[in-house]
């Protein structure tokens, strides 16, 4: 009994360990550097000039748009490219760099081993994001400072006066940062957490990196145009795709395959929709529902496996 109680207190230690180590190694793999510097590249293009051909009014609004666009597509882009490719590595490179059997051979449980690895990836992942959201709400700022400016001095020509030229500019400034597409950004972090999870669930099982890179990258492109398949599917067999063996399957496919198109939300969030607490605060409780069912799943499969 006492022995027992020991090891749980002992547990924080150990996966912050293996959290740490995690995080180590990711920080020096080349994935991680080529995706920070060609990130910081791309959105650092964002700085060019740009040459609109719309009305003094909106031109300004569209620029901001375009900029949140590209950001937040560049982010997912990357998340997801990272999510799966460091994932699907840390198990084979741990048991290439016999890393993984000095850390089984001691008394730690597969279960602290596997939560230390998603901790430590959850945690690159945060600092990845942190970066990349940094970098866009400082070119959010410099460029609407910017747009201010170029308003103000042509509307000043046309001979607007100022209570004329304030809800152009005050447009312009709820064009820029705002705290609901930073909820948005927030949503897309907890997309990352459950498609990490799930790429962890399968590399406990498949036979190498690239499998678990496939099963993870085809789970997501599933689970995200999940409901169009189902309906395809439905409109083709007809009346008989609406029985309840099709609802049944599609029922299964939602508890194995997370729905990822609802974190996917930071690109109307963006552009004005809003996202409120309570409904982040419910993804947030889905997100931690599916990445607990994957660490469970994963820790019972590889308990299983020998080494």
């Amino acid at each position: 009994m006492r022995e027992g109680l020991r090891s749980l207190a002992c547990m924080p230690a150990r996966v912050a360990a293996l959290a740490g180590v995690t995080f180590t190694q990711l920080i020096r793999m080349r994935l991680f550097w080529v995706l920070a510097v060609f990130g910081v590249g791309f959105l650092a293009l964002q700085f060019l000039p740009y040459h609109g051909h719309l009305g003094t009014e909106t031109r300004g609004l569209n620029q901001l748009q375009l900029i949140k666009d590209v950001a937040l597509g560049c982010m997912q882009m990357f998340g997801l490219i990272f999510c799966v490719g460091a994932t699907a590595l840390l198990i084979p490179r741990d048991a290439e760099d016999r890393i993984l059997y000095t850390i089984l051979c001691k008394p730690v449980p597969r279960f602290e081993y596997l939560l230390g690895k998603l901790l430590g990836v959850w945690g690159i992942l945060l600092a990845m994001v942190l970066l990349m959201d940094g970098m866009l709400v400082l070119i959010l700022h410099l460029r609407e400072a910017t747009l201010s400016t170029e308003l103000t001095e042509l509307l000043t020509k046309q001979g607007a006066t100022a209570e004329q030229m304030q809800p152009y500019l005050t447009q312009i400034a709820d064009a820029g940062n705002s705290w609901n597409m930073q909820r948005g950004i927030v949503a897309m972090f907890l997309g990352y957490g459950v498609l990490t999870s799930l790429t962890l669930l399968f590399s406990t099982f498949t036979s190498g990196t690239i499998v678990s890179m496939v099963f993870g990258l085809g789970a997501y492109f599933l689970g995200m145009f999940r409901h169009q398949l189902f309906a395809g599917i439905n409109a083709g067999l007809g009346a008989d795709g609406t029985g309840p063996g099709m609802r049944l399957a599609e029922q299964v496919a939602t508890v194995i395959l997370p729905d990822f198109s609802i974190f996917n939300v930071a690109d109307t969030t963006s552009a004005g929709v809003s996202l409120s607490g309570g409904m982040l605060g419910s993804l947030a409780l889905i997100a931690v529902g599916y990445m607990l069912l994957h660490l469970l799943v994963s820790a019972l499969i590889f308990s299983r496996k020998e080494f």
